[in-house]
């Protein structure tokens, strides 16, 4: 039902090389690549080079997170063949674009129809190569709130194109707990932190709080990847730790369903 891994812009600082290591070591069982400093898009042979690294340790690539962003590209759809084609040479199954740079209050209806639009186009061409794009609730773009994310993913009415969901820590639990139950069914993976508006906290400390936002996830009874952004510390060194709390939400969820 759950899948963990890390998402390597938690440590950009830091080389592929180590990062595998880490991720091996810390027992998560995969990786969504970064395509700022990690995997440069158009840097073919990196991302081949990566892609074979990560799955020579036994890891899974788990996704390509790419800056594309919706309505915002200078030469159109040509930037977005190179993310595919880089996410290809990577093996990544799923590519995180953006959705534009405006928040949904911001945008209006004709900037909304504008991006549903070019999403249905990126859409199509990511059937090409049998991947899936994902749109992650993040501020500052159209799918800052659930209920524009749900809108957008409903309008645009495309198989390859879904939700990455994570809590948004400028809202409150009931916000986060309704976010998660509305976009379950649209979700592939989950961005996995602990934090609120002021600080970031050890994933221990949010265990009880996360077990509702998981519930709606398991009773889908869909597959997910549960991705670790961010240490509370921003230190690699933490990764065993955090990646021990994961795991062991997974493991009490396995027994709760016996």
């Amino acid at each position: 039902m759950f899948e963990t891994g890390l998402v390597s812009i938690s440590f950009r600082d830091n080389s592929p090389e180590k990062i595998i290591l880490e991720v091996s070591r810390a027992g998560l069982g995969g990786i969504e690549w970064g395509g700022d400093v990690h995997v440069p898009p158009q840097n073919i042979k990196k991302a081949q080079l990566v892609g074979k690294q990560t799955r020579d340790a036994g890891l899974k690539v788990m996704a390509y997170g790419s800056y594309y962003n919706l309505g915002c590209s200078s030469v159109g759809v040509n930037e977005f063949q190179a993310v595919l084609e880089t996410a290809q040479a990577l093996g990544a199954p799923v590519v995180r674009i953006w959705a534009g740079n405006k928040g949904s209050l911001e945008t209006s209806a004709e900037l909304r129809k504008s991006l549903q639009r070019e999403a249905l186009m990126i859409a199509d061409m990511a059937e090409n190569y049998g991947i899936d794009i994902v749109l992650e609730c993040h501020n500052n773009t159209l799918t800052d709130h659930w209920k524009s994310a749900l809108d957008f993913i409903r309008a645009v009415n495309h198989p390859r194109l879904k939700m990455y969901w994570q809590p948004n820590q400028h809202q409150n639990v009931e916000y986060n707990q309704l976010a998660a139950a509305e976009l379950a069914l649209y979700t592939m993976s989950i961005h996995v932190f602990h934090w609120d508006a002021e600080k970031r906290y050890p994933l221990e400390k949010g265990t009880d709080v996360w077990r509702t936002y998981l519930k709606p996830f398991i009773l889908t009874g869909k597959n997910y990847g549960l991705l670790l952004e961010f240490m509370h510390d921003d230190k690699i060194e933490s990764l065993y730790k955090t990646a021990k709390t994961l795991r062991s939400w997974i493991y009490n969820i396995g027994a709760d369903s016996c």
